[in-house]
């Protein structure tokens, strides 16, 4: 069994003083693996699902989530250990101006994994 050592992010001191207290830094590999099992949140869900159906400009994850910074959404999506990429794209506004924005999109394996752990349900 692999050991990963983590930092607490946070630490009070009535956790530290416990005689009972189990080692808080240290987490087995299937311990944080499994972080991506606890309950999506309905705005990572509804994100994910978006994701699945290919890829998604952040005005558009603004939209489908409800949140007015889908890239924090994405961030708590990595976070749980979900991988995805993003590539920035060229574009001109409406006042005829260059810029870029970015996309999101699942790699074929990732999605494939997504839909074999039943994340978004049956």
């Amino acid at each position: 069994m692999e050991i990963i050592r983590t930092t607490l992010a946070k630490s009070s001191p009535d956790i530290q003083d416990k005689p009972n207290n189990t080692n808080n830094n240290t987490l087995t590999a299937e311990h944080s693996a499994s972080k991506i099992w606890h309950p999506l949140s309905p705005r990572q869900a509804r994100a994910l699902g978006a994701l699945l159906t290919g890829p998604c400009s952040r005005e558009k994850l603004d939209r489908v989530t409800g949140a007015s910074n889908g890239p924090n959404v994405i961030m708590q999506l990595r976070n749980r250990g979900i991988s995805i990429q993003c590539r920035m794209e060229r574009h001109i506004d409406r006042d005829g101006i260059a810029g870029r924005h970015g996309a999101y999109w699942l790699p074929d394996s990732e999605r494939q994994r997504i839909v074999s752990l039943k994340l978004l349900g049956d």
